[in-house]
């Protein structure tokens, strides 16, 4: 098999490629424009809206930008690569690799969500070997609502707030989530106001061509009557967004499903919308992937590599720490004198 090393963070040594660092290296494989899978590498391969995105976002200088489109495969220090649509954001990406000479194959999803979304290319996988796969929602209670029942909850906290003379506020990370209320909310007719760091992103997704975008208006103060606001939900106590009137908050979160998470986050509702893959998502992968052996990152790793063991699947936390389960032999029955 492909040989996978974790050295803080996750390294291919034949090809002396880095996948997702944070910490600025000479080759890298960037998934998307998520800050937390980015850094200053000498030369980063992703795809061309991520390459637009990180640019814009990060000032990386295009001479830095490695960029290749999906599903085209090319040839490198023996091997064949292919940039697959992972669904998580716009430009999101997974790379598959191929060995030349014994034709071993590897997978690394980075961030991904089978469920379609509006602005997110649809996920494609390919069987392979090695499977290095992202498990944030890596417990069998995180299953989230359908599409449509998403989206039908998020415009009846908008048609409820708007009836009662409130302000629709949607807290949505800037790259990736927000863009999707967008997108559903320009379908329906609903004018959208953006904080200013959604409206920057929303902007370089209409110039890489991500479709269902209309031209961001930014919020002022005051905010225009009748609009929704969606902003980033760190801004939430800022002096753009204390100056709302009457606001309605939500907060857009795969973590709704947690009990409690409502008081925590101290806002009025919570709706199900994530951009990563829940449990069944997960398994949905294990089945098309079809690995040999399987390495876990971010989130429930260990819980979830546990779970694959246990239905005989090889799988380990890619960090290591693995706890094994020890077989429960009962103590034999010495009434009989044996």
């Amino acid at each position: 098999m492909i040989e996978v090393r974790y050295e803080r963070g996750l390294y291919l040594p034949e090809l002396d490629l880095w996948l997702d660092p944070q910490r600025a290296k000479p080759r890298a494989f960037v998934s998307h424009a998520h800050g937390d899978h980015f850094a200053r590498h000498q030369s980063a391969l992703c795809s061309p809206v991520t390459a637009a995105l990180i640019h814009t976002r990060f000032k990386l200088p295009v001479r830095r930008i490695d960029t290749q489109g999906f599903q085209l495969p090319f040839e490198r220090d023996g091997f064949c690569f292919r940039l697959l649509p992972a669904g998580h954001i716009p430009g999101s990406a997974m790379l598959h690799l191929t060995r030349l000479h014994d034709g071993a194959t590897l997978l690394y999803t980075g961030d991904f969500k089978t469920r379609a979304g509006r602005t997110a290319e649809a996920v494609s996988f390919l069987p392979a070997d090695t499977l290095i796969l992202e498990t944030t929602f890596g417990l069998p209670t995180y299953r989230f609502p359908s599409e449509t029942e998403v989206e039908a909850h998020l415009l009846r906290f908008v048609a409820d707030a708007f009836a009662v003379g409130k302000t629709p506020v949607l807290l949505a990370y800037s790259l990736g989530k927000a863009q999707e209320a967008i997108a559903l909310l320009a379908a329906q007719g609903i004018p959208v106001v953006q904080h200013p760091a959604v409206a920057e992103m929303t902007a370089a997704c209409r110039a890489a061509g991500v479709p269902g975008l209309p031209e961001p208006l930014l919020l002022s103060d005051p905010a225009l009557p009748g609009h929704v606001v969606i902003a980033p939900p760190h801004t939430l106590r800022s002096k753009l967004m204390r100056a709302l009137t009457a606001p309605r908050t939500a907060m857009l979160t795969g973590w709704a499903l947690q009990p409690g998470a409502k008081y925590r986050y101290r806002i009025d509702e919570l709706i199900a919308l994530s951009d990563h893959a829940d449990h069944p998502g997960l398994m949905e992968c294990i089945r098309e992937v079809s690995p040999k052996k399987v390495l876990t990152v971010h989130g429930y790793t260990k819980e979830f590599a546990a779970e694959l063991r246990s239905r005989q699947v090889d799988a380990w936390c890619a960090q290591g720490g693995d706890q094994l389960e020890l077989p429960i032999i009962a103590e034999p029955d010495k009434s009989n004198g044996i």
